[in-house]
């Protein structure tokens, strides 16, 4: 355990990305030199005045020189991956102003969510802390107090008894969920890149909510991939080729090695979509329904803005669910705790 813990703190400190603000600022100050046109080595130059930017520039434009695409050179210098996403476009439609520009959009808008999510769950995770804490306390302190209290009354002893153990378990019960979640934590960090792809999906197909984001979350790649791609006069099969070279979207690169082999049999791709588990059905419709390529891209691109927004909506709406179901539970057992501690005072009073 010890040793895995270690694999897994130098792999956080080798794979650790930039900050996102300091990510999310570079993408719009490179976007708007761009638009007052500068070129890209000038506008990194221009950007290195930034001392805070500099050293993860120098790997950038070092990447450049050694003939590296962009996408690769900000993996060198640790990106988030919906960025390099985006910018791997650029390899074949050449727009890196478009690419810039919707990859600032999507990570602003996961940045905004994250901090939310930070704002909303401070004050719940400091109050499950002190509840911690609360029962440890009382575990080691109060009840063995109470033991000896009503040792000589039978009917509060036995209800002091039953409170010892229910704390017992409680306290064991919180502290055996965080220990596990820490533990699947770190095995799913470590060994997640060592599973098989089909076999991650087998396991996430058990998980009924995270089970519905992926398939969001992979018809909203899929769509915008292949919009972008039209509009460059690719041809279906050149895309699905370029889906499965890249990298950065593990489930997409899978089902293109899939949707590859259906196509080199002589099946339409649309039967095969509808099929796919990670793929929303309303997006496997849009390709039965559209023959002519102009109207599918319009398509695409208009379900994967609507797919964005869906998820913008759902994320969102997650969030702010998390402050009230945290507290309703550590109400319920606080209120839990209060009668346990003050039920065997009540029989010893009642009994006088």
């Amino acid at each position: 355990m010890v040793s895995l813990v270690k694999k897994y703190m130098k792999r956080r400190n080798e794979q650790k990305l930039l900050p996102a603000s300091i990510q999310l600022l570079f993408l719009k100050r490179l976007h708007r030199l761009l638009t007052r046109g500068y070129s890209l080595l000038e506008a990194l130059d221009v950007l290195a005045w930034d001392d805070e930017m500099a050293r993860f520039i120098d790997k950038i434009k070092q990447a450049l020189y050694s003939g590296h695409y962009l996408d690769e050179a900000l993996t060198e210098a640790n990106f988030h991956q919906m960025i390099v996403v985006y910018i791997y476009f650029v390899r074949v439609n050449g727009d890196l102003l478009t690419s810039l520009s919707k990859s600032i959009d999507m990570f602003e808008q996961r940045m905004k969510a994250f901090e939310k999510f930070k704002k909303i769950s401070r004050y719940p995770l400091f109050l499950l802390m002190i509840f911690i804490l609360l029962l440890f306390l009382i575990k080691q302190f109060i009840l063995p107090a109470y033991v000896d209290m009503f040792q000589f009354h039978t009917e509060s002893a036995s209800t002091v008894q039953f409170t010892f153990t229910m704390f017992n378990s409680l306290f064991t019960l919180f502290i055996g969920v965080i220990i596990i979640f820490f533990i699947v934590y770190l095995f799913w960090n470590y060994w997640k890149e060592k599973i098989p792809i089909e076999k991650q999906l087998h396991l996430f197909s058990y998980i009924p909510i995270y089970r519905k984001y992926i398939a969001q979350q992979t018809s909203f790649y899929f769509a915008t991939q292949v919009s972008l791609f039209l509009k460059t006069g690719m041809s279906m099969k050149q895309i699905i080729e370029h889906l499965q070279s890249q990298k950065e979207l593990p489930i997409v690169q899978y089902y293109a090695s899939i949707m590859m082999s259906h196509l080199e049999k002589g099946y339409y791709l649309d039967q095969l979509l509808a099929n796919l588990p990670f793929i929303d059905s309303q997006l496997a419709l849009i390709f039965q329904q559209h023959n002519h390529i102009e109207a599918l891209e319009k398509d695409l691109a208009t379900y994967a803005d609507f797919i964005s927004e869906s998820l913008e909506q759902k994320t969102m709406q997650f969030i702010t669910y998390i402050q009230p179901i945290s507290f309703s539970f550590l109400g319920l057992f606080i209120i839990v705790v209060y009668f346990s501690l003050l039920w065997p005072m009540f029989q010893l009073i009642e009994s006088i």
